[in-house]
């Protein structure tokens, strides 16, 4: 009976940090605030999470794991969010029909994670986790349709700007709340298919990565 109590207790827990972080944002919640929201004492609460960013981990686990899945199932595994770097050969055509799909996974696992996935999309040092991650992914992009080394200085500063630019692009698009899943679908392919237009663009007048 008592593990079925403390089972409960880290439910309401989650339940009430989901809350706090959907009404306040995650920067301005504190764990005092999601005690109190819990009915419990900030003491106990420690008890079962060891901060914010711990109890924000577990919330946004299930989107996570989706979106994660997926990208494995795209790529026979080769692209995943749990290591660095990109090791598979697609052509641009393949590449597109790639981010056709991610972009349909990713907008139903949104619709089935919703909440999750507007938390996930909060700023949070999990953020900076997936920037680094499209970053790695855009260096390697980059460095194979220009034939240079992923380790110039030209192709990270590209790549991070990019990178920044793409998470925080879909965290806008998912912030529009009425639009409906079809039409979230076809932004979103749109909006990911539109960065496959840096690999035509041409580079020699600019002198990138000598």
């Amino acid at each position: 009976m008592a593990q079925v109590l403390k089972e409960e207790s880290r439910e309401l827990i989650l339940e009430a940090a989901k809350d706090e972080f959907m009404e306040n944002g995650f920067k301005e919640s504190s764990m005092r605030k999601i005690a109190l929201k819990s009915k419990m004492t900030v003491g106990n609460l420690y008890r079962y999470f060891k901060n914010k960013e711990d109890i924000l981990e577990v919330i946004v686990a299930p989107a996570y794991r989706a979106v994660n899945k997926m990208v494995r199932d795209l790529t026979d595994d080769a692209v995943s969010f749990e290591r660095d770097g990109f090791n598979f050969d697609a052509s641009q055509e393949e590449l597109s029909g790639m981010l056709d799909k991610l972009s349909d996974g990713m907008i139903d696992a949104y619709a089935n994670h919703k909440v999750e996935f507007n938390i996930l999309m909060m700023n949070s040092k999990l953020n900076d986790n997936i920037v680094d991650w499209f970053k790695g992914l855009i260096t390697g992009l980059i460095a194979k349709h220009y034939d240079v080394s992923e380790d110039d200085r030209d192709v990270n500063v590209l790549a991070k700007g990019y990178a920044v630019a793409v998470f925080h692009g879909i965290r806008e698009i998912l912030k529009i709340s009425d639009m409906e899943k079809e039409d979230l679908k076809r932004i979103t392919k749109i909006y990911l298919n539109s960065y496959l237009s840096m690999l035509d663009f041409k580079t020699d007048k600019y002198r990138l990565a000598d």
